[in-house]
């Protein structure tokens, strides 16, 4: 927790304070292009044997999918390159593809653990919500400023609520009209304005509704084209391999990916403005994405093989996103903090990014202290009763009868902590849920 807070002070003085500089950003053509070269040599030259399954979207190529992506991401944001819809339009995808994993991924698990209790759904939102939460309180910005945070948050939620409701089902063919009737659902919510922004209100709580359904609707359907690819693969993998057509069908797959890639950056490319293409975004998004999946794991070769470089980011791949608004940026993205001389660019570029890469490294393994932290047991272990001492203890000293009256008669609020210690309420992980949401509300009215 000092850890974390200490990181989370120093992006605070890096961007609130006049102590360090700030650049205005320009997009530089050549810039973007030298810094997406030298990141994709740096991970070729880290090209190693990760994986010995070569399963398809193992843990290593994940990794390294995320990895490569947070690169470009960060590059696109220092180069200010949201202006060229050339470049905006597939960083737009880039975003559908951590979506698509979240879809992948949470219904591969749901799906073999059959687990659908709080826990481990609590984790991982407190694991992807505690960096956000802490920086929208110490910055004084909004929680859905760091969109992807929230974004991905309701997504896991979807996906759980998903294969919660009717979880005998998922192992039959009614899990696809599951899918389907989850995906209208929420298409419906956000095309009629359904969500709760009116009760958020009420509540002191003053979220950007148009900018919330433009980043939910933007990917609508990518989530659950994750959720179809897992349950394809879960349920009829094997019986497509063992089937007599299956090397023409995965020739016939490479061959529709090889020319589904081209046919994307010639749709985006002839599109008259950025804005004209997010009319289309959730529609084309899965056509490059599954693209990408089919060529990235054509061959046992490439799916056994990876970039340790950018699987390492890809481990830091959330801090690396949130963080990069004041430590690699400033101004909450809008420009570029100086750390050294301002007239050295590419010398403050890489001692920026070296200070940034560590903290953010560190903000990783704070943020899962923390959330192992929450998730702890409040209860008491009860003492055993086999418990014998060592040897006598020695006479204590006779204690000020002061002491005796505070530990026999504690206050009224630690009375009621230590009274729904004993009864383990507190353990509950609904009631936890429920007193961390109010206390978040009290804390946004009181500081807002």
């Amino acid at each position: 927790l000092g850890v974390f807070g200490a990181i989370l002070l120093l992006m605070y003085v890096c961007d609130r304070t006049p102590l360090f500089e700030k650049l205005q950003k320009h997009f530089v053509g050549w810039v973007f292009a030298a810094l997406s070269l030298a990141s994709l040599a740096a991970g070729a030259a880290t090209w190693q044997h990760a994986d010995k399954t070569g399963a398809f979207l193992g843990r290593a190529q994940t990794d390294e999918w995320k990895g490569w992506m947070q690169l470009v991401i960060l590059a696109y944001h220092l180069m200010n390159a949201s202006g060229v819809a050339a470049i905006y339009n597939p960083v737009r995808v880039l975003v559908a593809m951590y979506l698509y994993m979240t879809g992948y991924g949470h219904c591969c698990y749901f799906y073999s653990k059959r687990d659908y209790g709080l826990r481990r759904l609590t984790a991982v939102l407190l694991r992807t919500n505690v960096l956000a939460v802490g920086l929208a309180y110490v910055m004084g910005t909004s929680y859905m400023d760091y969109y992807f945070a929230p974004l991905s948050s309701i997504w896991v939620l979807i996906v759980w609520l998903t294969m919660r409701i009717a979880p005998a089902a998922n192992y039959t063919r009614l899990v696809w009209a599951k899918l389907a009737a989850s995906a209208c659902v929420f298409s419906a919510v956000n095309r009629w304005h359904l969500w709760p922004f009116a009760l958020l209100e009420r509540l002191g709580v003053s979220w950007s509704e148009r900018e919330w359904e433009f980043r939910f609707g933007t990917d609508i359907f990518i989530v659950y084209v994750g959720m179809a690819t897992a349950l394809l693969v879960l349920q009829h993998g094997q019986q497509l391999q063992a089937h007599p057509r299956w090397p023409q069908l995965r020739r016939w797959a490479i061959l529709a990916a090889a020319l589904g890639l081209p046919l994307y950056f010639y749709f985006e490319l002839t599109r008259e403005s950025k804005f004209e293409y997010n009319k289309w975004h959730p529609y084309i998004a899965p056509v490059p994405v599954l693209s990408f999946v089919v060529l990235r794991n054509a061959t046992e070769y490439l799916r056994s093989h990876s970039s340790s470089m950018f699987r390492s980011a890809g481990l830091i791949s959330l801090e690396l996103f949130i963080a990069q608004f004041h430590l690699f940026l400033a101004a909450d993205t809008k420009a570029v903090l100086v750390l050294v001389d301002s007239r050295l660019w590419f010398v403050n570029l890489f001692f920026t990014t070296m200070v940034f890469v560590a903290m953010c490294r560190l903000l990783g393994s704070a943020s899962g202290a923390i959330t192992a932290w929450l998730m702890a047991p409040v209860s008491p272990e009860p003492e055993s009763a086999d418990v014998i001492p060592m040897a006598e203890l020695p006479h204590a000293p006779e204690r000020p009868r002061a002491l005796d009256r505070l530990a026999a008669d504690p206050s009224l609020p630690a009375r009621i902590v230590q009274g729904l210690a004993r009864a383990r309420i507190l353990d509950n992980l609904a009631l936890r849920w429920a007193l961390g949401l109010a206390l978040l509300i009290a804390l946004n009215n009181h500081y807002y």
